[in-house]
């Protein structure tokens, strides 16, 4: 017997998106190529005294941002990561090269290309400066409470928690899969009774592996890498691991936030945890597996390998015709 197939509207619009995916996808990618130099670097010290000692990270690359332009409501990835210190601290050059002064920002090049940001400060260089590593730069601005650190190649910010970038970093905390879920419009969908599209969601995070200061203490970050797959009741896979997201690397497309973000994300904010709802699939086709029990499989990692694993039991109950 065949089993329903979604609408034609459904597939039509679930196509669209795919498409718009698989296109920034492929432009990020050819992007990555040409900033792939960057990786071969030695690594590099962290921006505030001490230098050789790891400092409390309180927003990280790749975390959903969501600020007002105008009236309206725009959502971006986050460049960079936000290293907590008091107002007024001292930040330095991670590396040495040409200074690009702005009014709340430092931009410093290096010679092999490589662009080096500090927001949030009062810049104490000059425009066209050239300056060392370990270089005093200015020191943050009051109010913020931290220096938003930023790495870039050939116009492609990069992740300065990669392994090889900034150092010393360490993690030893597993991220963790707080939930795995069927929803269709932003709702749950009755996992006992899956039918026709669905989307797959997971509620994913990481605890920094230093607590930031309060009211930051107990902010939450995102992983870096969601796999999935679905598997049979009797654990074997119906499905092959698939990546939902991967940043490990390097900044993706603002067009792709609602692809990646789901209803219910929301960023940190002073005194309240953010939570992140990550698309695993949008648009799944149920028809796509026989009528039966199966088991939706998320793996969850963090930039030193560290995992966390969870399910979600549902059983495919499409009208068969």
């Amino acid at each position: 017997m065949r089993r329903a197939p979604p609408s034609a509207s459904e597939a039509d619009a679930f196509a669209i998106l795919e498409a718009v995916r698989r296109a920034a996808l492929a432009v990020l990618s050819a992007a990555l190529a040409l900033a792939a130099p960057a990786a071969a670097h030695a690594s590099y010290p962290w921006p505030l005294k001490p230098f050789n000692r790891p400092h409390a990270i309180r927003g990280y690359f790749n975390d959903p941002r969501r600020d007002f332009v105008g009236d309206e409501i725009a959502s971006s990835f986050h460049f960079g990561v936000d290293i907590s210190a008091p107002d007024g601290t001292s930040i330095y050059a991670v590396a040495g090269g040409t200074v690009s002064r702005h009014f709340d920002y430092v931009t410093v090049t290096t010679p092999g290309g490589r662009d080096f940001g500090y927001w949030h400060i009062v810049p104490e260089v000059q425009q066209g400066q050239f300056v060392g590593e370990g270089a005093f730069l200015g020191r943050i601005q009051r109010g913020w409470g931290h220096v938003h650190f930023a790495e870039s190649m050939n116009g492609v910010y990069l992740n300065p928690l990669r392994p090889g970038a900034l150092a010393p970093y360490y993690d030893t905390i597993s991220p963790t899969v707080a939930a795995v879920t069927i929803t269709r419009g932003g709702k749950p969908v009755d996992a006992t009774r899956v039918s026709g599209v669905v989307d797959l969601t997971c509620d994913a995070f990481d605890i920094p592996p230093l607590a930031p200061p309060a009211p930051w203490q107990d902010t939450r970050v995102t992983p870096v890498l969601l796999r999935w797959r679905i598997e049979r009741e009797d654990g074997g896979p119906a499905t092959k691991w698939k990546t939902a997201i991967d940043f490990r690397f390097a900044l993706l497309p603002n067009s792709l936030f609602n692809l990646v973000y789901a209803p219910g994300t929301r960023p940190n904010r002073a005194g309240r945890p953010g939570r992140y709802v990550f698309y695993l699939k949008a648009g799944w086709s149920s028809a796509k597996l026989a009528n039966g029990e199966y088991r939706l499989r998320v793996g969850a990692w963090d930039t030193r390998g560290n995992s966390a694993f969870g399910a979600l039991p549902f059983t495919i109950a499409n009208a068969k015709r």
